[in-house]
Formats: C-alpha cells, sequence, structure tokens
C-alpha cells in the first residue's frame, strides 16, 4: 500500500519529493548546477605567445620574493589558457592580423575560374561578365581563387599539383578561410563552431606533417615556402618534465635557481678580476720579502753549525757521508760471506 505522502508535487515547480519509510531523496529537474561554468581557454592579442619559450621567458623575469609561487600559478594559468588560442593560430600569425587572414587580395571583377576559359566572356558586356565574376559568385569561387593564388607562388610549375610546396598551399588557404569563417559565425553567435575548429585542427596537423616531410628532403625549398606563406614552424621538442603546474612551477623553480647561481658567480668572478693585477703584485711583493728573510735565517742557523762543529764549511759540490760508509761495508761483506765461483782455465 502506497503511503499517502509517498509523493509530493510542488506546485508552480517541477520537484519530486520521494519518502520511503526513513529514506528521503530529492530530484531537481531543472535548475542550475551547483558549480558556475569556467572555460580555461582564454582570447589571445599578443603575438609574442607564438614563441614556444614565451612563458619560460616571462617565468625567469619573475622577481624571487615571497610571492614568487604565487605568480608562477598565474603564470601557469595563462600559459595553460593561452595553448589552444595559439595552436589554432600562431602557425599562421592570425594571433593579431590586419584582418587579411593572411589571403592574398583578390581581383574580385575577374571572372571564376570554370568561366576563365569561356571565350565569350572576353567580348561580352560588362554587365554579363560581372553576373560570372568572383565578387558575384559563391564563397566555393573566393575559395578557389584563394587556393590557386597561394599554390602558383610555392609550386614548381604551372602544372605542380602534387609536390609537397602544392599541398601545403592549399591546406594553408583552407586553414585561412575557415579561420576567417569560423570568427565571422562567432560574431554573430558566440557558441564556437566545433565542427569547424575540429577540421582546423585535422588541417593543421595535416600540414604539419606536409612541413616535416618537406624539411627532411630539402631544407631550402622548406625555408622558402615559410617566407612566402609566412608560416610560423617551430621544431616540436620532448618536454623536459611532466605537464603540469606542480612540475612546471618546480623546473621554472629550479631553472630560476640555476640561473642565480652562475650569476652570483659571474658577479664574483668579476669582482675577483677587479683590481687583480695590483693584488697579485702585492703578494708577489710580501712572498719576495718573506723569502729574504728565510734565506737570511737559512744563513744564520749554517754559521751555528759550523761554529759548533755539526757541519762542513766550503764543500765543494754535495756531501753525501753515509754513501762512504755503505759502500765499505758492503765491499767488506762481499769479501767476507760471498764465494765466487772459480774461473776454470781452457786445457
Amino acid at each position: 500500500m502506497m503511503h499517502p505522502l509517498s509523493r509530493i508535487t510542488a506546485s508552480g515547480s517541477n520537484c519530486f519529493v520521494h519518502i520511503r519509510q526513513f529514506h528521503a531523496s530529492v530530484s531537481v529537474c531543472k535548475g542550475r548546477g551547483i558549480y558556475s561554468f569556467y572555460n580555461k581557454h582564454k582570447k589571445v592579442t599578443d603575438p609574442k605567445r607564438a614563441d614556444p619559450e614565451y612563458f619560460e621567458k616571462e617565468a625567469a623575469k619573475l622577481p624571487l620574493d615571497n610571492h614568487y609561487l604565487d605568480a608562477l600559478v598565474l603564470l601557469w594559468t595563462e600559459k595553460v589558457g593561452s595553448e589552444r588560442e595559439v595552436m589554432m593560430k600562431g602557425s599562421d600569425k592570425l594571433i593579431k592580423h590586419d584582418g587579411s587572414y593572411g589571403l592574398p587580395d583578390l581581383d574580385k571583377s575577374k571572372p571564376r575560374l570554370k568561366y576563365e576559359s569561356v571565350d565569350l566572356l572576353k567580348d561580352a558586356p560588362e554587365s554579363v561578365k560581372k553576373i560570372f565574376s568572383i565578387e558575384f559568385g559563391e564563397r566555393r569561387d573566393i575559395t578557389d581563387a584563394w587556393k590557386r593564388e597561394l599554390i602558383e607562388s610555392v609550386n614548381k610549375h604551372k602544372f605542380d599539383s602534387d609536390s609537397y610546396q602544392a599541398k601545403i598551399a592549399w591546406a594553408t588557404a583552407l586553414i585561412r578561410h575557415w579561420t576567417m569563417l569560423a570568427e565571422q559565425m562567432m560574431a554573430a553567435n558566440p557558441k564556437k563552431p566545433t565542427w569547424l575548429t575540429h577540421r582546423i585542427f585535422l588541417m593543421l596537423g595535416y600540414r604539419r606533417k606536409l612541413l616535416r616531410l618537406l624539411r627532411e628532403q630539402d631544407t631550402a625549398e622548406f625555408e622558402r615556402v615559410l617566407d612566402v606563406l609566412k608560416i610560423a614552424y617551430n621544431i616540436p621538442k620532448q618536454p623536459e618534465h611532466v605537464k603540469t603546474r606542480k612540475a612546471w612551477s618546480e623546473h621554472q623553480l629550479q631553472q630560476r635557481v640555476e640561473a642565480e647561481k652562475e650569476r652570483r658567480l659571474q658577479e664574483l668572478h668579476e669582482e675577483l678580476k677587479t683590481g687583480r693585477d695590483e693584488k697579485v703584485a702585492a703578494i708577489d711583493k710580501e712572498v719576495k720579502a718573506l723569502n729574504d728573510e728565510m734565506n737570511k735565517i737559512s744563513k744564520k742557523l749554517d754559521e751555528i753549525a759550523i761554529f759548533e762543529g755539526t757541519k762542513v764549511a766550503n764543500v765543494v759540490g754535495e756531501y753525501k757521508p753515509k754513501w762512504v760508509e755503505e759502500l765499505s761495508e758492503y765491499a767488506m761483506h762481499d769479501l767476507l760471506f760471498q764465494h765466487h765461483k772459480p774461473e776454470t782455465r781452457a786445457t
């Protein structure tokens, strides 16, 4: 039998209270969560953050005071918040740009690519040319024109469409065009178009692979492509620490301590070199005076030893009294105890 208070419906709300003997549970069907959503990703407006070692350099500039660790925490928050924006826009230098997104300027009065070979358009009226121009075309027509401009700027010849250079230019046109499209969509609706940003992410990985292969095969062409297309390529390296805030802070602290030690040692070295010649000259002068005094004392001791008879004066060469005794003893022992083999004469 159901308890009469087993279900209570609150008027004007969608909340239900279920009572089963001693257990009561409240389930809220509508309403906000307990914790508000926090988006760690931040908008990046400083192009300097595209440098892979930007935050390490900033950490090296922090003062070593009582707030050093707190400053490292704030710097880590900025580093993590900037990673996605830098990864998506840093290689194409789109963090702060002039609005062209690195795409070439087009003459939109020209006919679309699929109508370029139509001879009738050459003598057609201006109104007809305008209808078939890029300006009155679709977005795809503008994208195709951008692709062709970038490909022709780096390809080997006019029929080249399969080389690494051409593929890199094609991917670059797509990345920059999609980035512009994503920002236009977000200007109208703040919600990020993930279906488009995911494609940008995949295309960035594809282009990075092509750049790596081109760099392995031809360094000169690799540098030329980067210069013409204005691509920033950073060689990825293995991190020196685990990618956590604590490990990063400890690593930066260790690097800072080592740098401070080197700086202090350099200061002490420079301080030691200051006036070093004068100090060395003074030390040499003092050592010479001590040597002269020691020679005088040694001479005085020799005179006393000669006077007492323990030392012979005016000895030429080096006198070795024990050598004479030892040689005499060896000769005497040889005569007394050594029995030499008698000489045998030939018969």
